[in-house]
């Protein structure tokens, strides 16, 4: 039985990884229409694949960002300041 989406399983790196290897298959111009057409439509999932990683990435960023400054020094939210202690 095939999985619905192998390609949500693979971690950013892999998933980087493969859509290096389908854009290179297709700028090589070796591939049917066909063939060029599903390695395009393999391409576009990957990158829906990466961009979800990605939003999902930034927002735990954003998470740990905002914890980090609510126990910050008040100077180290203050841009203007940051990095200075007076």
């Amino acid at each position: 039985m095939e999985q619905q989406n192998p390609e949500q399983e693979l971690t950013f790196e892999e998933a980087m990884e493969s859509l290096a290897s389908v854009v290179g298959e297709l700028e090589k111009g070796e591939l049917s229409l066909d063939q060029s057409l599903k390695a395009f439509e393999s391409g576009l999932e990957l990158l829906r694949v990466l961009i979800k990683k990605l939003n999902s990435f930034e927002e735990r960023v954003d998470l740990l960002m905002d914890g980090f400054y609510s126990e910050a020094p008040s100077w180290l939210q203050d841009p203007d300041r940051r990095g200075r202690s007076k």
